[in-house]
């Protein structure tokens, strides 16, 4: 793949459909995992419909007191009712931190990293909610690695982490992400990419699978950037040289 800017912390796999690493650099540390968290929780809210505790058309009833800031639209939003479909789908799509906790509130904290420990993921945690400001002046962060969300993608992929119908359901929530300044930045638009991103002041990470003739799932996460577009833009060059390599 080349190097990377020295400049930069770049966290990052790359693994083919066979579960080859095709290429990796500091993929086990450990880092705040930003909005990339919400594929472990959709994880887990696909798994408690699976044991049937709901239904993904089972509705909630959005309020005024669930509302948070940051990305996604609900929060401008009108109470209303929305499926657990559209609220994970909006989780997806457009990040939304309303759709976020109002899910974290129905599967549970605890059961999500009660999932991660169960398949062997050590370092991946959901320590807070979205935009818990008091959390974080408390040194209270989720983290991750490259390694284990692009484990994760891997099982969605193949149809491990759950059943392969609930695999394709996620695949499906996945391909709704609208953010295309990263993994696809640089990616034909006819080449579909499942995904999610994540983006703090330091971090900025992307997992997905580009689902070009050889599908390939990446995982990437960027530190100590200059700007953030300029870390979007190494994520998409990083994309784009794998893709060309290993994924056309």
């Amino acid at each position: 793949m080349g190097s990377l800017p020295e400049d930069l912390q770049v966290c990052l796999v790359v693994v083919d459909k066979d579960s080859t690493v095709l290429f990796e650099q500091n993929a086990k540390k450990v880092v705040p995992s930003a909005s990339v968290i919400k594929v472990p929780i959709l994880v887990e809210l696909i798994y408690q419909t699976i044991a049937t505790r709901f239904k993904l058309n089972d509705t909630h009833r959005l309020t005024e007191e669930e509302k948070v800031g940051g990305s996604g639209d609900l929060q401008y939003e009108l109470p209303r009712e929305l499926t657990w479909e559209e609220l994970a789908v909006e989780m997806i799509r457009t990040s939304d931190n309303t759709a976020t906790n109002v899910i974290i509130d129905k599967i549970g904290m605890h059961n999500v990293n009660n999932m991660l420990v169960y398949h062997g993921y050590k370092e991946t945690r959901l320590n807070r909610k979205m935009m818990d400001f008091a959390a974080v002046q408390q040194g209270v962060q989720n983290y991750t690695t490259a390694a284990e969300l692009a484990g994760m993608m891997y099982a969605i992929l193949t149809g491990k982490i759950t059943n392969e119908a609930s695999c394709k359901k996620m695949i499906e929530i996945l391909l709704t992400c609208i953010d295309v300044t990263t993994i696809p930045r640089y990616i034909p638009r006819t080449i579909p990419v499942a995904h999610k991103t994540g983006t703090l002041d330091y971090v900025r990470g992307d997992v997905g699978i580009i689902y070009g003739n050889n599908p390939l799932v990446i995982s990437v996460f960027v530190e100590n950037f200059e700007s953030l577009e300029y870390a979007e833009k190494i994520i998409g060059t990083i994309s784009k040289v794998a893709f060309d390599t290993w994924g056309e």
